[in-house]
C-alpha cells in the first residue's frame, strides 16, 4: 500500500498545482479506490497495483512533464514582473528624490543668481558663473522638459535689454525682479528640438518670464501663457512606467489561468480518463471473482480426477 500512497501524494501535488477540475476529480476517484483496498484487507493488492500501472502512472508522468514546462513558463513571467517592479521602483525613487527636490533648490539658486546679476550691473562688473544655473537643464531637460509646446509662444521679439556677458535680460523684467527682491519660482521647462526654455514666476505677482537657454535671453511673457501648458513637468518615462504597471497587472491576472489551462488534446484525454474511472467496468475488474472461481474450479477438477 505504501507504493499506492506515494502515487496518491504525487497526484495530489499535481492537482494542487494545476487547480484543474478534471485533475482534481481524477485524484478524488483514485483516492476512493485506494481507500477501498486500505480498509478492506481481504482484497488483492495486486489488482490495485495493476490499476495504478494501467492508469495512474501514465497520468502522473504526463502531468509531471506539463508541470515542468509550465514552471519554466511561470518562472519567466515572475522574472518579468520582478524586473518591471525594480525598474518602476528605481524610476519613482529617482523622480521623488531628485527632480522634485532639485527644482525647489533651483528656484532659490536662480533667485540668488538674478540678485547678483543686478548688483553686478549696477556696479559695472561681471562676477557671475552661468554654470551655476545651467546645471539644471543639463541634468533634467531630456527626461522632464515638455516637448509638445508651440515654440512661437516661447520666443519673443527684440526688446530693450541689459547685456551681461553673452546674456541679455529684458530691462522691464529686471525692474520687476528688483521690486520683488528677485524671488522667483521655477514653473516648468520646455524642450523643442534643440532649443530649451524655462518658465519662471516672479514671487507674489502674476508675472512670468522665460529663460531662453539657447539664445541666452531672459524676457517677460504674458498673453502667450494662455496657449502654453504650464503644469508641473513629469518624466517622459512616465508613460513607459504606466505601460509596465499595466503589463504586470495583466501578467499577475494570467498566472493562475496559465496554471489551470491545459492543451486541448490533454484536456480531452483527461475527460476520457475520468469517464473510465466513473465506469463501473473498472470497479468490476477490481472486484472480479472470475479469476478465483476459475482457480477453485481447476482445483475441484483436480481432486475429482484423483
Amino acid at each position: 500500500m505504501s507504493q499506492s500512497k506515494r502515487r496518491l501524494t504525487k497526484l495530489k501535488l499535481l492537482s494542487n498545482f494545476f487547480e484543474n477540475i478534471d485533475v482534481i476529480s481524477i485524484y478524488i476517484k483514485t483516492d476512493i479506490i485506494h481507500k477501498l483496498f486500505e480498509e478492506n484487507k481481504t482484497l488483492d493488492y495486486q489488482k490495485l497495483e495493476l490499476f495504478h500501472l494501467q492508469y495512474t502512472d501514465s497520468l502522473i508522468e504526463l502531468l509531471t512533464k506539463i508541470k515542468k514546462k509550465k514552471e519554466n513558463d511561470l518562472l519567466a513571467v515572475i522574472n518579468e514582473i520582478n524586473i518591471n517592479n525594480q525598474y518602476i521602483a528605481t524610476f519613482e525613487e529617482k523622480k521623488a528624490d531628485s527632480f522634485e527636490t532639485d527644482r525647489k533648490f533651483y528656484s532659490g539658486i536662480f533667485s540668488e543668481h538674478l540678485r547678483k546679476m543686478y548688483k553686478d550691473l549696477t556696479e559695472d562688473k561681471f562676477s557671475l558663473n552661468w554654470n551655476d544655473v545651467l546645471y539644471f537643464h543639463k541634468k533634467y531637460a531630456v527626461e522632464f522638459y515638455r516637448t509638445n509646446a508651440d515654440e512661437t509662444k516661447l520666443k519673443l521679439k527684440s526688446v530693450p535689454s541689459y547685456q551681461y556677458h553673452d546674456y541679455l535680460i529684458e530691462r522691464k523684467l529686471l525692474g520687476r525682479l528688483n521690486i520683488q527682491n528677485f524671488k522667483v519660482r521655477f514653473v516648468c521647462g520646455y524642450r523643442i528640438g534643440r532649443n530649451e526654455y524655462e518658465l519662471f514666476k516672479i514671487f507674489q505677482s502674476g508675472e512670468y518670464f522665460i529663460f531662453n537657454i539657447e539664445e541666452r535671453r531672459l524676457y517677460l511673457i504674458d498673453d502667450e501663457l494662455s496657449d502654453l501648458d504650464t503644469s508641473e513637468n513629469f518624466s517622459n518615462q512616465a508613460s513607459v512606467m504606466n505601460q509596465l504597471k499595466r503589463r504586470n497587472e495583466e501578467l499577475e491576472e494570467t498566472i493562475h489561468e496559465r496554471k489551470r489551462s491545459l492543451p486541448e488534446g490533454v484536456e480531452n484525454v483527461l475527460k476520457d480518463y475520468q469517464r473510465n474511472l466513473e465506469n463501473v467496468d473498472i470497479m468490476s475488474k477490481i472486484f472480479d471473482v472470475n479469476e478465483e472461481t476459475n482457480i477453485l474450479r481447476a482445483m475441484l477438477n483436480l481432486n475429482l480426477n484423483n
